[in-house]
């Protein structure tokens, strides 16, 4: 069964064109792709279970939510801390 799948494989990497597409548009222009309109996809596992989630986003959208992740976790932990002194009985 391996042995079908690895010759199957085979097969179809044969018949992938062995250079790459050009990475300038048909008029001699160069293409600009702006890398944070790309679409990420991520899967996160779900808790209690075996099934898994799929998000997808842009990278600009990514990175904001890391961005406020980050800005969270700074605020809980630089904040103030209260002096809490607790007493005994009879003091």
């Amino acid at each position: 069964m391996r042995g079908l799948q690895l010759l199957a494989l085979a097969a179809a990497a044969s018949l992938l064109p062995a250079t790459a597409a050009p990475a300038h548009a048909a008029g001699g222009e160069e293409a600009t792709v702006n890398p944070k309109g790309k679409m990420v996809c991520k899967r996160t596992q779900r808790t209690g279970t075996r099934f898994y989630d799929q998000t997808c986003k842009t990278v600009g959208q990514w990175e904001a939510i890391a961005e406020e992740s980050r800005r969270n976790l700074s605020e809980q932990t630089n904040r103030p801390q209260q002096n809490y002194q607790p007493t005994r009985p009879g003091e």
